[in-house]
């Protein structure tokens, strides 16, 4: 395909409520546009900084415009190893790289006119959700006021979300989690603690694995698998990897280390869709489950996640957030917004 020429934009909208993560809250949302264009339309991806929120999302945008952009314009395009040519030194960059080759990829759905889902090798399917609860608000005792998150809880599983991710921040942990399951005995959820454990931590992944979470996600930080291993020998639930997920070469040691049970992949975060395809057959010939990682953003990244969830090898449900919860009315004229959820008749939330 002939790239006539490619496109950037970068947002940056207020937060109705702070994000938190591993580096800090996030009070303001920034991501990156990135479009390429033929003749018969447009390829788009998107880079959230809930993806990478400890990258300079400024930074990549002057790379993109001054060094990659015009290397593409003009350029006849037929596969990713041509892509990798023409970036030279920056295709050898796993995030700026994944931004175009994603890109690319939607283009010639475009231009073949089918689904994203189609040229990536599956089938568009219904898929349930699930969402993500953090520490809440804090009372005038400077406290994480429990009941306003039992109530929100409480709301997500009523509302249809089958399954829900909960943040652990330090003191925001074993009561928590022990009221939770209290509340919920037969709910589904699991612990995410952005690797912020060490080992140093056991007594307490000890304690909160009393309370039947799904799984726990990314207990240690995000090179030290062997310690996830060690923790994997000594729980019956899966020890699950996310921000670990950077590489085909990283998963394939973790799977020898015996590392996990369970993978969350992005396709942007270990580099593109064709990276993110052999992680998957990795994982599935060591029958390893695989979920989706699809943190806030809009609905570029959402549809780019969801096309690619729709592989044979995801078991999970897919990692939904309602951006009217995130986001004012008018900043939400600026992003294009996810498929909207459909109740089906067991009243759980759908995504197609």
């Amino acid at each position: 395909m002939l790239i006539q020429n490619a496109e950037l934009k970068l947002i940056r909208l207020p937060l109705l409520r702070p994000v938190r993560t591993p580096y800090g809250e996030l009070a303001e949302f920034e991501t990156l546009i990135f479009t390429l264009n033929s003749a018969s339309g447009a390829g788009r991806a998107e880079l959230p900084i809930t993806l990478f929120p400890d990258a300079d999302l400024t930074y990549f945008a002057s790379t993109l415009e001054k060094e990659i952009i015009p290397t593409l314009e003009n350029q006849s395009i037929s596969d990713t190893a041509t892509i990798r040519k023409l970036l030279g030194k920056w295709g050898r960059n796993p995030t700026l790289y994944a931004l175009v080759e994603m890109a690319w990829f939607e283009l010639q759905a475009v231009e073949k006119n089918q689904s994203l889902t189609q040229i990536l090798g599956g089938e568009t399917v219904s898929q349930q959700v699930f969402t993500s609860e953090d520490e809440p608000e804090l009372t005038e005792a400077g406290v994480p006021d429990a009941d306003i998150f039992l109530d929100r809880i409480q709301k997500r599983f009523q509302d249809g979300y089958v399954h829900l991710e909960l943040k652990i921040r330090p003191g925001w942990d074993i009561a928590m989690v022990r009221t939770v399951r209290q509340e919920n005995p037969s709910a589904s959820f699991h612990l995410d603690f952005e690797g912020a454990l060490g080992v140093s931590n056991y007594d307490t992944i000890f304690q909160l694995r009393d309370f039947f979470p799904f799984m726990l996600e990314q207990p240690f930080s995000v090179e030290e698998l062997v310690e996830d291993a060690e923790l994997q020998k000594l729980v019956t639930c899966p020890v699950a990897l996310d921000e670990s997920v950077t590489s085909p070469g990283i998963v394939a040691a973790a799977l020898r280390l015996g590392s996990t049970r369970l993978v969350r992949i992005n396709p942007l975060r270990c580099g593109g869709y064709e990276n993110a395809r052999e992680i998957l057959a990795m994982c599935r010939e060591a029958e390893v489950d695989c979920w989706i990682s699809s943190p806030l953003s809009s609905g570029i990244a959402v549809r780019a996640n969801l096309a690619f969830s729709c592989l044979d090898g995801f078991t999970g449900p897919f990692e939904y957030y309602d951006l009217t919860e995130y986001f004012s009315s008018e900043s939400l004229t600026q992003l294009e917004l996810p498929p909207s959820l459909t109740l089906d008749e067991e009243n759980s939330l759908r995504i197609e």
